[in-house]
């Protein structure tokens, strides 16, 4: 169409639609311009254009439906007259060709639009310049390791002559969540896997070759044993092997106990030892 005055680089245009409430009984219609007939317009029911003059009819603002539309069809009218014409281009019309190499600049790039599927193919060359300084309180899903560990140290009973002592524990100011019940029953108040280190000594009168034991506990059953032969000359401190493994406990009714064997044929007395426990994983 001519324009007065310069004419736009480019016109963008689009015909006026009207949308109306169809109820089953209301013929009449109010449009939002004035035609002159009938074929002005362009009336849709149920997404079916209608027959000009047989099926509506339009006096001004007027439409008149022959028939009552339908309650739930859609009907709106399309105005062939009356077209809307501007120099901002409709949406979903400008496609990647058409923006010119370099013309869009970070200023017009929302942040939130800068999402991790956009970062994921980014080549290394793309990143230049110092690395902000990462801060600790700014990172997620890391749990700081928790004290859940224990030393308690043993200070008897006496070890009888071919008999399993479990010896009676104490437990260490630096543990924490741990508790001692029914005398020697060492129970730890978080679930998880725990490495378990244990050593114990006693000393014997008598000398000769004899086969010591150290027992690690879970509940009442014998979690694992270590054993040794050793000839001792007697008079002085008997040592028996170092225990280690690995017991997964349930944080509630589970607990550790530590016992020594001695196939002496005297009775061990002044017996010392301690045990450590860490746990090291959930």
């Amino acid at each position: 169409m001519p324009y007065l005055g310069s004419t736009p680089n480019a016109s963008f245009s689009s015909r006026t639609k009207q949308d109306f409430t169809a109820n089953g009984s209301t013929t009449a219609f109010t449009l939002s311009s004035a035609v002159a007939s009938a074929n002005d317009i362009e009336v849709f029911v149920g997404n079916v254009r209608q027959e000009p003059t047989d099926a509506y009819t339009v006096n001004g603002t007027t439409l008149t439906m022959s028939e009552a539309p339908e309650t739930g069809l859609n009907f709106y009218v399309v105005f062939k007259q009356l077209e809307e014409n501007s120099v901002v281009p409709a949406d979903g019309t400008i496609s990647t060709a058409k923006i010119v190499d370099n013309a869009i600049s970070t200023a017009k790039i929302a942040s939130s639009a800068v999402t991790d599927a956009k970062i994921a193919g980014m080549a290394a060359s793309k990143l230049t310049g110092a690395l902000p300084a990462i801060s600790g309180a700014a990172l997620t899903g890391i749990s700081s390791p928790t004290k859940d560990y224990a030393r308690v140290t043993f200070s008897g009973p006496n070890v009888a002559h071919g008999t399993v002592t479990v010896q009676t524990p104490t437990l260490r100011a630096e543990s924490n969540n741990f508790t001692i019940a029914n005398t020697s029953q060492i129970i730890p108040s978080v679930a998880g896997d725990y490495l378990v280190v244990y050593q114990a000594g006693c000393s014997l009168t008598s000398s000769g070759g004899y086969t010591p034991t150290s027992y690690i506990y879970k509940n009442n059953s014998v979690w694992a044993s270590f054993n040794d032969i050793k000839n001792y000359a007697g008079g002085s401190n008997l040592g028996f092997p170092t225990a280690v493994s690995i017991v997964s406990m349930n944080g509630s009714s589970d607990y550790f106990k530590f016992a020594i064997y001695t196939n002496s044929s005297a009775t061990g007395t002044s017996t010392y030892g301690t045990a450590v426990m860490i746990r090291i994983a959930d």
